[in-house]
């Protein structure tokens, strides 16, 4: 009764949502590209040994790719996104090494197509994905559901405790959940996945590996400071700051590397109106010329950004609605780096940076300015900051062979007693 009201619901939603990805097509054409799949339209696969595996966008592509490298071993896979930025990124990684598709809406009748296309032998969401109707359709196909680096923020769990009506039978019906905290681990117990079903097991995101020579660096007698996965609003603040900045730090350059590379031609226009000199790149500069600010218009380069930058600010953590984003990246690439308030998101991983005073967090979005200035003026301090960041990331190391190898036994039925258990 619960799934059919949310489907109906779902059901009165989908003009409205229909709109929207129009409208957002608008900024990003690919998101019209394949909008079958969206109302679960895929051609039949071959395979009979498919892993349906759910990473909604490019920040969760590039976090699972080393478990889905592993899955890949053994079975087929096809991989689902949410988003251009995803898709295009999940082709760049894998190739024609499995198949990149769009997840079908949640409506009942979509997912059913896709099962019917696919015909999974389990299913495994990346991160804070839960769908009742994919999660309810699944387990009706008596497939095990796995929420791999499983993630339940305090703001994500409220939101689903005041729709616990239709969440909870979704809850019961996830076989494994491999939290990424205990704070993760205690919020899903608490929405209804029984203990016996939760591992905390830390996050796949300490587990990169730098390959890239930090050596290297982009005109190495002049500095740049780096604004990474920033969002609407953000440029400006990082702007305003780089401005008073280079009073003090006359060679002092600026990277703009927007979460949404399609924003580049906007963030060039908002330059512009500063009187400095702007350029929009989509791979890494080897030489900023006469540039005061390069915008980069492409994804995949953020490790090498990172590497060569002196110092960068974190986007995503100046507006609570976007919950920041991964910081682990800068820290395995020897980057300080500074973050805004809101990293929700990320709330374990950025309370053990700031317990080790490895990073900067702002109280408030207008200490950009003065986090900046007080890094550029003090080595000591970063360099304490890189080598605090590398041991944290070196201490926790090890999840995500932790969360491939019982992935693959619980698809096996090798190691699956919770997931025949209905409680």
């Amino acid at each position: 009764m619960k799934l059919s009201l949310y489907n109906f619901l779902l059901l009165l939603m989908i003009p409205f949502m229909v709109s929207r990805l129009l409208i957002k097509s608008l900024r990003d054409k690919d998101y019209r590209l394949n909008f079958s799949n969206r109302l679960g339209i895929y051609k039949k696969s071959k395979s009979s040994n498919i892993v349906w595996f759910h990473a909604v966008s490019l920040g969760e592509v590039i976090s699972s790719q080393q478990i889905v490298v592993e899955i890949l071993k053994e079975y087929d896979v096809v991989l689902s996104v949410s988003t251009p930025t995803g898709l295009r990124e999940a082709k760049k990684i894998f190739g024609n090494s499995l198949e990149v598709v769009y997840a079908p809406w949640d409506f009942i009748l979509f997912v059913n197509g896709f099962f019917k296309s696919f015909n999974p032998i389990g299913l495994i969401l990346f991160e804070t994905e839960i769908w009742p109707s994919m999660i309810s359709k699944a387990h009706q196909s008596n497939i095990p559901v796995i929420i791999s680096n499983a993630r339940m923020s305090e703001i994500s769990y409220k939101k689903y405790s005041k729709l616990g009506f239709f969440f909870a039978d979704t809850m019961k019906k996830i076989s494994l959940v491999f939290a990424q905290s205990n704070d993760h681990k205690t919020r899903f117990n608490k929405l209804g996945v029984s203990l016996n079903k939760i591992e905390r097991v830390g996050s796949v995101k300490f587990d990169i590996n730098s390959t890239l020579d930090n050596s290297i660096k982009i005109e190495s007698d002049k500095k740049f400071i780096l604004a990474a996965s920033t969002h609407k609003g953000e440029d400006e603040l990082i702007l305003n700051a780089f401005i008073k900045l280079r009073i003090e730090f006359k060679d002092l350059r600026l990277i703009i590397a927007p979460r949404h590379p399609e924003r580049a031609q906007s963030i060039q226009s908002l330059v512009s109106k500063s009187n400095l000199i702007s350029a929009i790149s989509s791979i890494v500069p080897k030489e900023l010329n006469n540039n005061d600010v390069i915008i980069i218009k492409a994804t995949g380069l953020m490790r090498e950004l990172y590497s060569k930058a002196s110092i960068a600010f974190i986007g995503g953590s100046l507006f609570e609605e976007y919950g920041g984003h991964n910081i682990i990246e800068a820290a395995t690439e020897k980057c300080p780096f500074i973050v805004g308030p809101h990293m929700h998101n990320f709330e374990d991983i950025i309370n053990l940076f700031t317990e080790k005073n490895s990073c900067i967090k702002l109280d408030q979005e207008k200490d950009i300015f003065n986090a900046f200035k007080t890094l550029l003026n003090n080595s000591s301090l970063r360099d304490d900051m890189i080598i605090r960041a590398l041991n944290i990331c070196t201490d926790n190391k090890g999840s995500t062979r932790k969360q491939y190898t019982k992935i693959l036994n619980t698809i096996k039925g090798e190691d699956c007693e919770a997931c025949n258990s209905n409680n």
